[in-house]
């Protein structure tokens, strides 16, 4: 048994290990970094650290957001702690039976070098992401 904190990003609905999880923050000001990575939204306070965004719409090529609502999955990595920006926190899924399924090259436009592993639903399928994989600077 596992437990996943998910989160959706336009239509796809992702995880994340709730180890790796520290926090949800629905506000938080980001400050923009001048010739950073495209997918580097900017930077955040998070307890007194700056910590980098990464902007998920971005990294997985995803169409721009259309509102100005987004949450922050604070998670740590190898390389330190980041800030995910997500459209949607959804809740701890807790994975008990075995609906794990083999990835392709690419799942719904992601290139399975940043996912995990990846189960299968009756209505969806869940992402897990690699987190230490998202930070680095691959993009699709």
């Amino acid at each position: 048994m596992r437990n996943f904190c998910t989160f959706t990003v336009g239509n796809v609905k992702f995880g994340v290990d709730v180890l790796k999880v520290l926090a949800i923050l629905q506000s938080a000001e980001i400050v923009r970094v001048p010739l950073a990575n495209r997918t580097v939204a900017g930077l955040i306070q998070y307890r007194g650290q700056i910590i980098t965004v990464i902007d998920l719409r971005q990294k997985f090529d995803f169409p721009e957001r259309k509102t100005e609502e987004f949450f922050h999955a604070i998670v740590r990595t190898k390389r330190g702690i980041i800030s995910l920006l997500v459209d949607k926190v959804e809740e701890i899924e807790e994975i008990t039976q075995n609906t794990r399924v083999e990835m392709s090259k690419s799942v719904h436009g992601i290139d399975s070098f940043f996912i995990s592993h990846t189960y299968r639903f009756e209505d969806y399928s869940l992402i897990i992401l690699d987190v230490d994989k998202v930070v680095e600077v691959k993009s699709n």
